[in-house]
């Protein structure tokens, strides 16, 4: 099946890594987009702004497309899914029918965000009670040009999710790096040369977004062989309803996780915009874990997923057993590097010695959960590619609605870093559960797939 990658032969390590390298070079590349946008915001002061009230600004518009990153998990999320599958089983009408649906979802979902978003801002904004007007307005600025052109990463989401599916990750990673690439070049432009700041930075981005976009179709377009179909006849209900059945539980769990992350970013800013800024920016520096373990997360989803429909259990578990013999190394070392070198992470960023000294502490609590983060990536790839998202977003949402409790308990006693333990002891506690399931569920794949295909014959009439 030339428009796909096929994961279910052939060396299991060389296979793996041919999905998972370019996932986690789109990974690094995403990483760097964010921090780009981080560091230039830093360096406003040199045309008179506050970097603190930027930093704070943009850092909280970030929460809205994040929650957006919620309603692109139950498309993406999905379609790769169920694409991965359909290659496991070697059958290309349903690889287009899962690709074609999953894009109308996203396509669908961004339109209502974006929409949303613009005519709900200032409510939207209202949630963070926030009291500077400067920060709000610069909240305002990025909003309304990232928040209100969303509907460009939604569509650039499905195209991604076929390519997940089909194993050609590189392709997502070719793409990423030119949208990147224009980025880094826009964003000192547009911040500081034109002395736009924060507006500059939102432009950067969605232009950067928009060349990727049209990059994605025109490889399409261009296409010998093209797995997608672009027409009313491809709409098929069947189809979207078992994109969105395993969509929900990651959606669900990540806009949850977002509404709880707002929830206690109000909690944080009661101490103060310093704080806020250096968990915004001690945030971003966390992204060495979670993005790339993130990253690696859909790699062994879609390994998972072709293996699956192929009914190679055996590969699946030493699959499972090698990635996690590369990342649980990698998230020690990270853990240990954010523990004796925080203050020079948050230096890169900024000079203020007050946000260096809240950004070290928080550095250092967080260090710990950074293993656990990645324990709780592998088990969510694990059972992602299965179909069973239920497992790992229960687990998700679980974990982190504790969080608040948490923090109210912790905060009479150690202020903010009583907010930040929580986080610490929820991630701890989530890579703990997900690690107990997944060695539950390896030796159960066949008879979990037989009850797959024993539901399937049930629902087949009705679909």
């Amino acid at each position: 099946m030339s428009t796909s990658y096929n994961t279910t032969e052939g060396s299991i390590l060389r296979k793996l890594l041919a999905i998972a390298i370019p996932v986690l070079l789109t990974s690094i590349s995403q990483m760097a987009y964010n921090l780009t946008d981080m560091f230039w915001l830093g360096q406003v002061d040199t045309i008179g702004l506050s970097e603190s009230e930027t930093i704070a600004g943009v850092g909280t518009a970030g929460y809205i497309t994040w929650f957006a990153f919620g309603l692109i998990l139950i498309g993406r999320i999905g379609t790769s899914v169920k694409v991965s599958h359909a290659v496991g089983e070697k059958n290309p009408a349903k690889i287009t029918k899962y690709a074609s649906n999953g894009l109308f979802i996203l396509i669908a979902f961004g339109i209502i965000f974006s929409g949303s978003v613009l005519i709900f801002q200032h409510q939207i904004l209202g949630l963070f009670q926030i009291t500077n007007p400067q920060v709000i307005q610069y909240a305002l600025d990025y909003l309304r040009i990232v928040g209100g052109l969303l509907v460009i990463q939604f569509v650039i989401s499905g195209f991604a999710a076929m390519n997940e599916g089909l194993g050609k990750t590189k392709k997502n990673f070719l793409v990423l790096v030119i949208g990147l690439a224009l980025n880094i070049v826009l964003d000192p432009l547009f911040i500081l040369v034109f002395q736009w700041g924060v507006s500059g930075a939102a432009l950067a981005t969605i232009l950067s977004q928009g060349i990727s976009l049209l990059v994605f179709i025109g490889l399409h377009v261009f296409a010998k062989e093209k797995v997608l179909k672009i027409s009313l006849k491809a709409i098929d209900p069947s189809a979207m309803r078992e994109i969105i059945r395993i969509g929900v539980p990651s959606g669900v769990q990540s806009m949850i996780f977002t509404s709880i992350s707002i929830y206690l970013a109000r909690m944080v800013y009661v101490y103060g915009e310093n704080v806020m800024t250096a968990q915004r920016i001690g945030t971003q520096i966390e992204q060495f874990t979670w993005m790339i373990g993130g990253g690696f997360q859909t790699a062994l989803g879609v390994f998972v997923g072709q293996n699956y429909g192929a009914k190679q259990f055996a590969r699946i578990k030493k699959g499972t057993i090698l990635l996690s013999s590369i990342l649980i190394p990698y998230a020690i070392f990270i853990a240990l590097l954010l523990l004796f070198e925080a203050e020079w992470l948050m230096r890169l960023f900024v000079d203020d010695e007050r946000i260096i000294a809240h950004g070290k502490v928080y550095l250092q609590i967080i260090s710990l959960a950074q293993i656990f983060m990645m324990m709780e990536t592998i088990g969510s790839g694990l059972f992602n590619g299965i179909g069973k998202t239920k497992v790992p977003s229960v687990i998700g949402i679980i974990g982190n609605v504790l969080r608040i409790p948490l923090a109210i308990l912790l905060i009479s006693s150690f202020q903010e870093q009583g907010i930040w333990w929580s986080l610490n002891i929820s991630d701890i506690g989530k890579g703990t559960a997900l690690v107990i399931a997944s060695l539950w569920m390896i030796p159960r794949l066949e008879t979990w797939y037989q009850k797959d295909q024993a539901r399937k014959q049930v629902l087949r009439p009705t679909l």
